[in-house]
């Protein structure tokens, strides 16, 4: 064959493009192949088949296609079909009623189900792994395959996870209510509350749809239940002794009704509410918390009273322990919380009682000498009368001594004892001895103010001791010295009086 110079010389210029072709081309092929390595081989069975469940796994398949060519959206639209299946199997539904917590639950379980699958890690679910992939490429396009397996053990674990708590926030307020709905057709009203106010602290704090009117139901519930019970007094107007436990206890008899004959409550709460005399003269509330018996009947016995007069206990329905289950909610429905601790106060009963001194019994005699502001006796006797006014008045058996009050001045308690046994005749076995003094005077204009002090004390005669010992001051004004001076002293007696009625025993 024989070259013409011009053909030598194409073939010379074509040379270098050809082999320019071969290599651009050639290289492109081979990269492409090196890209898709399943252009080469068949695709597994189970992107036709998904495999069934064995006895450690169940799998799932899906697939996802990239029309750009975008593997990574292909594995997401891929992993999204698998999350699916995952979900169906798990038989999960939404619905109204699911609860935020529930929703929130779910939302993470899907997402690290999502990451899994993407980032091809299988340290977020356990038992959860992307056994195999398969990539496709068609016209551009990409399909990737997927296949996941789920240890059955650990997907059953997650299953009744889920179904649990889908179910127990909803379950936490309708099971207390339906419980209160029995409770109320057997009348057990008290329990039956109990049961409401859980069901509405259940409704606030699960974030289910609608809380506030669940919680407004279950509140008005809780209020019908508490206005269905009656306490029952079964005693009152008691009596007794300062110093001495009175004979019996307050007693009641808590119903499912108005009266008596209704039938008794078991197990209600019930509040005391009484007053105490302090060491200092005042007095205290207290309270205590009782409970009914299987019957209804409840009662408190008072403590040994220290004090002389009436006095009273209250009872009433408590749910206080149960309202604490309400803390913290929402300012919009703590009017109706507040509702509810009134509705338990309405249910209350008052007792009254009166504490008489065991001394009013005993004859005691009295002998008080009023002095002036140096000491010495004047003829007023003002102090005596109002102490006599006031033990008389309270029931005590009192009476003057036949002795001369300033006779009892300087001397010793012991001295004035024996002077005072020799003059009671035995008809007394107590007294009461001491004095009134005049410890301040000042004149304003046409008022006059006179200030006294007074000590007096109480003496077993047959003992020779002394049971008590009281001092007091008293200020009194008058358009004289007379009227205030003797405004004084008989004050100054009713003071002395009172405290001896309240302090004998």
């Amino acid at each position: 064959m024989k070259w013409s110079k011009s053909g030598f010389l194409r073939v010379r210029l074509l040379l270098p493009v050809s082999i320019l072709f071969i290599l651009l081309f050639g290289c492109a092929t081979t990269s492409q192949k090196s890209i898709n390595s399943n252009a080469v081989r068949k695709p597994p069975d189970w992107v036709f088949t998904p495999p069934s469940p064995d006895n450690q796994y169940m799998y799932f398949t899906g697939s996802g296609t990239s029309r750009t060519g975008d593997i990574a959206e292909g594995e997401r639209i891929a992993g999204g079909v698998v999350l699916d299946a995952i979900m169906r199997y798990l038989g999960v539904e939404i619905t109204s009623k699911t609860t935020a917590v529930a929703k929130g639950s779910l939302d993470s379980f899907k997402t690290d189900i999502t990451e899994t699958l993407v980032s091809k890690s299988s340290g977020r679910i356990t038992g959860l792994k992307v056994s195999d992939r398969w990539v496709e490429r068609k016209a551009g396009a990409v399909t990737v395959y997927l296949l996941v397996k789920y240890n059955r053990i650990e997907l059953l674990k997650e299953k009744k996870r889920i179904e649990k708590l889908f179910k127990e926030k909803i379950e936490a307020v309708s099971e207390p209510e339906k419980k209160g709905d029995e409770l109320t057709e057997r009348k057990s009203y008290y329990r039956a509350a109990i049961e409401y106010i859980e069901a509405s602290a259940a409704a606030f704090k699960s974030g289910i749809e609608n809380a506030d009117v669940k919680f407004e139901r279950t509140v008005n519930k809780a209020k019908a239940a508490l206005a269905n019970i009656s306490i029952i007094k079964l005693n009152d107007n008691l009596t007794g002794f300062a110093g001495k436990a009175l004979k019996e206890p307050f007693k009641v008899k808590v119903v499912s009704g108005t009266t008596r004959e209704d039938t008794g409550i078991p197990d209600v709460g019930i509040k005391v509410t009484y007053k105490v005399l302090t060491k200092r003269d005042r007095k205290r509330i207290k309270s205590v918390l009782i409970k009914t018996d299987k019957n209804g009947y409840a009662s408190f016995l008072h403590p040994i009273p220290q004090f002389v007069g009436s006095g009273n206990v209250t009872m009433m329905v408590d749910i206080t322990s149960y309202l604490g289950m309400l803390e913290g909610v929402p300012v919009k429905l703590q009017d109706m919380v507040d509702s509810l601790s009134e509705a338990a106060a309405k249910q209350k009963v008052v007792f009254h009682f009166n504490i008489s001194s065991f001394a009013k019994n005993i004859a005691t005699g009295i002998v008080v000498a009023d002095l002036d502001a140096s000491g010495k006796p004047i003829k007023e006797t003002e102090t005596e009368n109002g102490l006599l006014g006031i033990m008389t008045g309270a029931g005590f058996k009192v009476s003057s001594l036949p002795i001369k009050s300033w006779k009892i001045i300087g001397k010793s308690d012991n001295t004035v004892i024996s002077m005072l046994s020799g003059v009671s005749g035995g008809k007394v076995k107590r007294v009461v001895f001491g004095y009134g003094k005049i410890s301040g005077y000042e004149q304003d204009k046409e008022t006059v103010i006179v200030k006294v002090t007074g000590t007096v004390k109480v003496v077993d005669l047959s003992t020779g001791d002394i049971l008590l010992s009281v001092d007091k001051t008293k200020s009194a004004l008058g358009s004289n010295a007379s009227t205030a001076l003797s405004t004084a002293f008989y004050k100054l007696g009713e003071d002395l009086g009172k405290e001896l009625v309240n302090k004998l025993r």
